[in-house]
């Protein structure tokens, strides 16, 4: 689960693309009125596109330039660009369209591939097309920002935060620069409560860790170096429940565990903890390629899926599917699916003390890790015997592409944890419940049970702060590899 700040500006992210599309659009379709229906007789329109030519270019040319905005990081969720460049961009992006198209047209007269009556396009209407459709993207913004803070003045789209120490500037007094950086975290990043604390004691670290765990601080800002030890707990309790956290360079060595970004704020340098490489639009991506893939495997594979359940209902005629609880961003818990591959007298739950008894007893006597906090039982004497087979081939797990459309797994992410597993974790072991856990994943890939847990999490952790599609392809392609040499 996204710091809120993050999960605002994510949605902000995905409104202004819906914005600059629709103006886009909007554009071209007002064009179309203006020249053959409220002036038809200005014009020459003997030989034009009809209103659904208009309508589909109007869809590729908003894509177009959303798209080109994209790779101009005009919907990254942090931008440290001011309005100017931000104008500067949103008119390249419209640029780069109206030339491409342009190109086209010039080596493709008549575009007969795509427009089969061969009727010209009129290079003039295209650069006036770009011309007011940067005009409507600009009025688009303009509104969305006008939005934004009315929802602001309704104590929405806001967020707390925690300001501790002051800033070191050379010219000024210490009072006059922190006025104008908490003003600027208020005007530009909705900020709506400042904590401020000028030092670090155990005290106001008491405090901080309250407002955390009871999550009524959304960012944390470091600006001077301070009692190391205190913020360290801190930065740990910030990842372990995404909170934001941004500091001054100065003292950063502290900060070594973590991954870190460069930003700008108010004319300053800081820098912030990032709780994963999956960000922004990133996020978005990544869900839709879970939803196609997991849709696509359900559909293609549900003849297994049949198989399986028929095999497991002939055998005891229990129950197909167990559901076991496992622990999801931000400490949610869930219920995982998967096939049932234990006696239905020992499937374990939370409320049946009698069956988590005999695992306990089995974990004790045949668990081939031993590494304190996860567990594998050799040979476990409470399996099926179809339970067996799908268990040594993974094929238990299928159902959990379910869990993958639901949206509380990943195709691809850290191994998911039951919660007194996770009541075992240390301080740094948290980074895993950064983002959504997966089915496959790069410890998964590299042992899995065949890993002692701090190797696991280190395999993890890789994963989070290196994130990119092609990890993740990589990954997919690698796991029934892994499952067949596994098994070999």
């Amino acid at each position: 689960m996204l710091p809120i700040t993050k999960t605002i500006k994510l949605y902000q992210t995905v409104a202004l693309t819906l914005l600059d599309f629709l103006g886009c659009f909007s554009a071209i379709i007002a064009l179309y009125f203006y020249r053959f229906v409220w002036n038809p007789d200005i014009f020459d329109s003997t030989q034009r596109l009809d209103l659904n030519g208009y309508f589909s270019f109007g869809i590729i040319f908003g894509f177009g330039v959303t798209f080109i905005y994209g790779l101009l990081g005009v919907y990254a969720t942090r931008q440290n660009f001011g309005k100017i460049s931000l104008i500067s961009k949103l008119t390249l992006g419209i640029l780069v369209v109206v030339s491409f198209i342009v190109t086209f047209c010039f080596f493709f007269e008549f575009n007969r591939a795509i427009f089969p009556s061969g009727v010209p396009v009129s290079r003039f209407i295209l650069l006036i097309s770009g011309i007011v459709s940067l005009g409507f993207v600009i009025i688009g913004r303009l509104i969305g920002q006008i939005i934004v803070w009315a929802l602001r003045s309704k104590n929405i789209l806001q967020t707390n935060a925690v300001v501790i120490g002051s800033m070191q500037t050379t010219g000024d007094t210490d009072n006059s620069q922190n006025s104008n950086f908490k003003s600027y975290l208020q005007s530009n990043l909705g900020v709506t409560r400042i904590h401020s604390f000028e030092t670090l004691n155990h005290e106001t670290y008491n405090y901080i860790q309250e407002l955390i765990l009871t999550r009524n601080v959304d960012e944390i800002y470091l600006l001077e170096d301070q009692n190391s030890s205190l913020i360290g707990r801190i930065a740990f309790l910030a990842e372990r429940y995404k909170v934001n956290f941004i500091f001054s360079p100065v003292g950063s060595s502290t900060y070594n565990f973590f991954d870190l970004r460069p930003i700008m704020i108010s004319d300053n340098l800081f820098l912030e903890v990032l709780h994963s490489n999956l960000d922004g639009w990133h996020i978005v991506l990544k869900r839709l390629f879970d939803v196609v893939f997991s849709s696509l495997f359900l559909v293609f594979f549900s003849p297994v899926y049949a198989l399986i359940a028929l095999l497991i209902k002939l055998e005891d005629g229990g129950n197909v599917f167990y559901n076991s609880e496992r622990v999801g961003p931000d400490g949610r818990v869930f219920p995982i699916l998967k096939f049932r591959r234990l006696q239905t007298k020992y499937c374990t739950s939370e409320g049946d003390l009698n069956s988590l008894k005999i695992e306990q007893e089995l974990i004790k006597n045949l668990d081939v890790r031993g590494d304190g906090v996860l567990y594998k039982i050799a040979n476990d004497p409470r399996s099926t015997k179809i339970g067996q087979f799908i268990e040594k081939t993974s094929l238990d797990e299928l159902p959990q592409f379910w869990n993958v459309l639901k949206g509380d797994l990943s195709i691809v992410g850290p191994r998911p944890h039951q919660p007194r597993d996770v009541a075992k974790y240390s301080s740094e072991h948290y980074k895993v419940l950064n983002i959504k856990p997966g089915i496959t994943g790069l410890a998964q890939i590299n042992g899995r049970s065949d890993l002692k847990f701090d190797q696991e999490v280190k395999y993890d952790c890789y994963y989070i702060e290196n994130w990119s599609f092609l990890l993740d392809l990589k990954i997919i392609l690698k796991t029934p590899l892994a499952l067949l040499k596994r098994h070999k």
